[in-house]
This record gives C-alpha cells, structure tokens and sequence, in this order.
C-alpha cells in the first residue's frame, strides 16, 4: 500500500535519485544522452532539487511511500496552475504509484482554486498523463537558453 505526505528537505536526495533512475531508465529512447544529463544526472544529490520545492509557498511537493520507503515523488506550483512534477521509482513503476501522486495533486490544486492544470511532459511520460485525463496541447522546449532542446510535451486538464 502507498501512503503519501508533505515532502520535506530531507528527502531531497531519494527525490533526486528517484527523478534521475526514472527518466535515465524510461526515457532514453526519446532523449540523447546529453539531453538526459541535462533532465537527470548521472550521480545527483540534495542539489539537484530546487531550494524553493520546499520554501516556495506556491509549490506543494509530496513523495510516495511503501514499507516506510520514499518510492516516488510528484510536486504541483499553485503560482503557476502547473502539475511540475511525477516521477516514480522504476523499480516501483506499474503499482498505482504515479497515479496517487497525480490524484493527490490534483485534489490539492482544487483545494487552491485551480480550474486546471498543465504539465510539461517528458516524451516518455506522455501517455501516462492521458490515462489519467489529461490533454495534448502543444510541443514545447522544456531546455533553459543555455542547455540543450528538451522537447516535451505541454498536456492540461480541467478540474472538477
């Protein structure tokens, strides 16, 4: 069974790992390896998550867990209407684990006022994201001016 909380600092690293493990692992068919260096570091850390996932007011990170174990993780920015991120552990992928991440998002998000959500999503992760209702929009670069092009795709969902 997963329960799922508030994600704190101390699980920045797992959540590094976790973000890092699944794409590296899902996504290398759609991504060259130096766009997946940019997307997932080979060896992250703490560092690798933003400060501002857990200080910023707007963001509410949350990471899944099963046998006391972080198994993945998913962050929504209120400030931004934007379901930021869902990553699962790939050795945890195909138990519900994504889909409670994103359901308790999602009920966070309405509890806010959000009418609806948008997620930038990896290729690979794009068809997860329309099991669970959500709508191709457009392709977008999902890269910083000075990385490479990640090309992603931009999904949304009207909320209840």
């Amino acid at each position: 069974m997963v329960s799922l909380r508030e994600a704190s600092t101390e699980d920045a690293t797992r959540m590094a790992r976790i973000q890092s493990e699944s794409l590296r692992r899902n996504a290398r068919e759609e991504y060259t390896e130096e766009q997946l260096d940019r997307l997932a570091p080979p060896d992250p850390d703490a560092d690798a998550i933003p400060d501002a996932e857990f200080s910023d007011d707007s963001r509410r990170p949350v990471v899944a867990e099963k046998d006391g174990a972080v198994v993945g993780w998913g962050s929504v920015h209120l400030d931004e209407d934007t379901l930021a991120a869902t990553f699962v552990d790939p050795d945890h992928a195909g138990e519900g684990v994504g889909r409670a991440i994103v359901e308790e998002l999602e009920d966070i998000a309405r509890r806010e006022g959000t009418a609806e959500l948008v997620v930038p999503a990896s290729l690979n992760a794009v068809g997860f994201y329309e099991t669970l209702g959500f709508e191709r929009r457009r392709r977008i670069d999902a890269g910083a001016p000075d990385t490479p092009e990640i090309p992603s795709i931009e999904l949304t969902k009207e909320l209840d």
